[in-house]
């Protein structure tokens, strides 16, 4: 639905460290999606990853999920230097930082988790295999977790300081992902009472999405007919009803990653008011811009 695969920032200035890290790693999933391991022998390397290969656009803490620092590389403390430049130069507050180190008296643990908001603080002998498999489950869930909420954050404050009218709510709410279908994303789209199509795909394309996953139960369901359904591949759909209060209203999307029960809630109550938005706005649809219209045009 968002990913194909989780990030994981190696950083050690030992060749054979990173070699068993990642052999350590290499069977490891969460939600149902692979880790990817990146490797950095220092904190300079380390920079250069964080600022290429593991930024996105648009995402303004990037997509590590997880990084493994070492204390000593290049200096005494050029992995703290490192946690120092993540968390306050590059403002990226959620990548999960595990310190390990060789050399434990260097950086006293109570000091390094209190000045570095780090996750944890372990000597590489305390490094087993099982104690990283346990460390990037628990980190990639957290790290997603303040993700995918900020995400929903943003885009709910978008869509409510903008909704005075269905045009402006249409206009703030935008593409789901990148303009256009792409080879590697998933069909995904928002419609507002089977007539207004905000998706990169065709009508037809979300209604097949939609009336596949209606044959299932739902996971979430209100007395008032709301429902969420998710299926074993990772598809949600979140199906409004029509209300005096909401809209009839339709979130659907592809997915290979199992959403966890807390980010389903969150997903749905997120329909529920863009529906009740949609409900209470001025509907001025013959007024709608030229870059919405366009949007638009397959419905």
């Amino acid at each position: 639905m968002f990913f194909h695969e989780w990030n994981i920032l190696i950083v050690d200035d030992e060749p054979d460290v990173l070699s068993v890290t990642k052999l350590a790693l290499k069977d490891v999933s969460v939600f149902g999606l692979p880790v990817k391991i990146h490797t950095a022998r220092s904190k300079a390397e380390a920079i250069a990853a964080l600022n290429t290969t593991l930024s996105l656009l648009g995402a303004a803490e990037g997509i590590c999920a997880v990084a493994f620092i070492d204390v000593v590389m290049e200096n005494d403390q050029a992995g703290l230097e490192l946690c120092d430049h993540i968390r306050n130069q590059m403002a990226n507050y959620s990548t999960q930082l595990y310190i390990r180190t060789g050399q434990p008296g260097v950086a006293p643990e109570r000091k390094v988790i209190d000045d570095y908001d780090i996750s944890g603080y372990f000597t590489k002998m305390e490094m087993t295999e099982q104690k990283l498999y346990t460390l990037v489950k628990s980190g990639v869930r957290q790290w997603f977790s303040n993700w995918y909420a900020r995400l929903i954050a943003e885009s709910t404050y978008n869509a409510v300081t903008h909704a005075f009218t269905r045009t402006e709510l249409l206009s703030a709410l935008g593409f789901i992902g990148e303009p256009g279908p792409h080879e590697d994303e998933f069909v995904s789209g928002i419609v507002f009472e089977d007539a207004y199509f905000l998706s990169d795909y065709q009508p037809a394309q979300l209604r097949a999405l939609r009336d596949g996953l209606k044959q299932q139960s739902p996971a979430i369901e209100t007395p008032e007919g709301h429902s969420l359904t998710a299926d074993a591949r990772g598809n949600v759909l979140v199906n409004i009803r029509e209300t005096p209060t909401t809209a009839a209203y339709y979130y659907v999307a592809e997915g290979d990653m199992l959403m966890p029960r807390p980010l389903l809630d969150v997903t749905f109550r997120n329909g529920l008011v863009l529906a009740t938005l949609w409900k209470r706005a001025a509907s001025d649809l013959d007024q709608l811009p030229p870059a919405v219209a366009q949007m638009l045009k397959r419905a």
